[in-house]
């Protein structure tokens, strides 16, 4: 069926700024055809714009597209996942940006089989979002599978600009980097990759190494034949280095920090490894905390958790020493003793982490808890303003939106204290005691 006429009717609408005609006639293409990945894509685009005109009430979406939302998730657990979409996608018309409800539509498209239209979700979500991880990883999956490498590489990148460590964005930007090396070599040409490996056995254990999660039995596998091989090379960085890797996801993490440690004293240069050594040092200790508060032991997860403060200001400041221009290291560090309370310390290196833009906003978040520390309030207030701008919105707006309320309120300026939490009200009424508070306020 052609569906031209249709979408040129759409587009006249949008160019009206007539919204809601543009997204009740995508909504009728995608009856038509559920998959049409373009139909899908420009109907979110359109609801996007039209809540820029006009922002939505979160109470309100919830009234009115609440039990649309919960018929979605009802179906999503019965594996009713069409009809899920279908349920999801109505309770975004209230309330377009709600990152759950787009996140759960895009999962029910791609297990309904509609590929195109979980991609045009995703993308346009992570477009309009993009501090949203899970969006744009599950986006640079789709387009890699559909074979757009590019869009694929550019979505893992936003991703890394959220966090910057995310092993499942670097591995895949990784892989995404070095096939468009093979494909600019012509290799792609060849009718199969298998084609290229004779050795099939080297061929599985090259597919292996490369996939992100593994069996314990296959972890255990190859662990059982490379430990040998390290016995009798014990300075073979490659094999020091991948038996850590396997070590750490059969959760042996001391284990692990054994090898990362004999890697730095071979290679003191290698700044990755420093940094995967570091991690794990504070996933050890971590280890340690968790292990004290499952056992009941208040003292000892007391000394542990201030170890653990101590230990990531010291790998932190490590980081800092390597490489002064890091701002993301400085962000650690600032937020590292911000947490022993070294405050004038922490605004300091806050200070220079709002330099890196991938980091701004949090930077700024934590100025002013470090303000707030220190009796400053109208320091604190002007710092929480900035990141609450910053994150338009979600979690971090709502933190900040919350601690303004909170100085406004000791310093006696009521009507700002019952503004701030009435913003959070709007989008979210159960976000911790601010129903409450501002019933207290208004009474």
């Amino acid at each position: 069926m052609d569906l031209s006429k249709y979408l040129e009717n759409a587009n006249d609408a949008l160019k009206r700024r007539n919204f809601s005609l543009a997204v009740q006639i995508y909504h009728q293409v995608l009856q038509i055809q559920p998959d049409f990945g373009d139909a899908r894509l420009a109907l979110h685009r359109a609801l996007f714009q039209k809540i820029a005109q006009k922002p939505p009430s979160k109470i309100s979406a919830l009234l009115v597209g609440g039990p649309s939302l919960l018929i979605g998730n009802v179906c999503r657990l019965l594996g009713r996942h069409a009809a899920a979409a279908r349920a999801f996608e109505r309770y975004l018309v209230h309330d377009p940006m709600a990152e759950g409800a787009n996140l759960k539509l895009g999962t029910a498209l791609q297990r309904a089989g509609l590929r195109r239209s979980a991609l045009a979700v995703y993308e346009a979500y992570a477009t309009a979002e993009p501090r949203c991880l899970e969006a744009c990883r599950s986006a640079g999956a789709l387009f890699y599978e559909t074979g757009q490498v590019k869009q694929a590489l550019a979505m893992y990148e936003a991703a890394l600009k959220v966090d910057p460590r995310d092993q499942e964005s670097l591995k895949a930007r990784k892989n995404l980097a070095a096939e468009g090396a093979l494909r600019s070599t012509g290799i792609e040409n060849a009718q199969s990759s298998r084609e290229l490996i004779k050795d099939k056995e080297q061929q599985r254990q090259i597919e292996r190494q490369e996939r992100l999660q593994m069996s314990a039995e296959e972890i255990g596998q190859e662990l059982d034949t490379l430990e040998p091989k390290l016995q009798e090379s014990p300075d073979d960085v490659k094999l020091l280095r991948r038996v850590a890797r396997l070590r750490e996801m059969a959760k042996d993490l001391t284990g692990a920090l054994d090898l990362l440690e004999r890697v730095v004293t071979l290679q003191p240069g290698d700044s990755e490894v420093q940094s995967l050594a570091s991690d794990l040092r504070i996933r050890v200790q971590e280890q340690m905390v968790q292990k004290a508060e499952k056992r009941g032991d208040e003292a000892a997860a007391a000394r542990a958790r201030k170890a653990l403060s101590e230990m990531r200001v010291a790998e932190a400041r490590r980081k800092v020493e390597r490489n002064p221009a890091d701002f993301g290291a400085r962000f650690e560090l600032g937020s590292s003793l911000l947490g022993t309370g070294e405050t004038d310390a922490a605004i300091a290196e806050l200070q220079q982490a709002v330099k890196d833009p991938r980091k701004k906003v949090e930077a700024q978040f934590l100025l002013g808890k470090a303000f707030q520390q220190k009796s400053m309030p109208e320091l604190a207030l002007g710092q929480f303003d900035k990141a609450m701008q910053a994150a338009g919105s979600g979690a971090l707006a709502k933190e900040a939106l919350y601690e303004m309320g909170i100085i406004c309120s000791e310093l006696g300026k009521r009507d700002d204290a019952l503004r701030h939490f009435t913003r959070i009200l709007e989008q979210d009424i159960g976000f911790r005691d601010v129903a409450r508070k501002v019933e207290q306020m208004k009474a």
